[in-house]
């Protein structure tokens, strides 16, 4: 969840961040290729030769946006979303072992991985 000033564009924000992730995780994928889990994932996440694109990898999902949250109801509610996505993914079992999730700066205090502002 962003709050971006009046003259950012949460989108541009949005494409930016996931370039440049997008690039280091490729290129970190890359130049590990001798770990077997690399070489899986970046099997993972090449396009199909049928997919005209000038990319040959995607990293991120398609289909995302940005949403606008005005009220202090529907911001928890996304906030609880964000953080129970790595359990309902079965990626850990607690919303707590996730270490990228705000759910430690929230519930714990923790801002030793991800410092932010609190949202409510």
């Amino acid at each position: 969840m962003i709050w971006p000033s009046a003259d950012l564009n949460p989108s541009q924000i949005l494409q930016k961040l996931e370039d440049r992730t997008a690039l280091f995780i490729l290129k970190n994928l890359k130049n590990n290729a001798s770990y077997s889990w690399c070489q899986k994932m970046l099997g993972r996440v090449r396009l199909p030769a049928s997919v005209h694109h000038h990319a040959h990898f995607r990293v991120w999902q398609r289909g995302g946006y940005d949403m606008n949250i005005w009220s202090p109801k529907k911001r928890q509610e996304k906030l609880n979303y964000m953080h129970a996505n790595p359990v309902t993914r079965k990626l850990v079992e607690k919303p707590g072992d996730w270490p990228w999730s705000s759910w430690r700066f929230y519930f714990l205090d923790d801002a030793s991985l991800l410092s932010m502002d609190r949202m409510l």
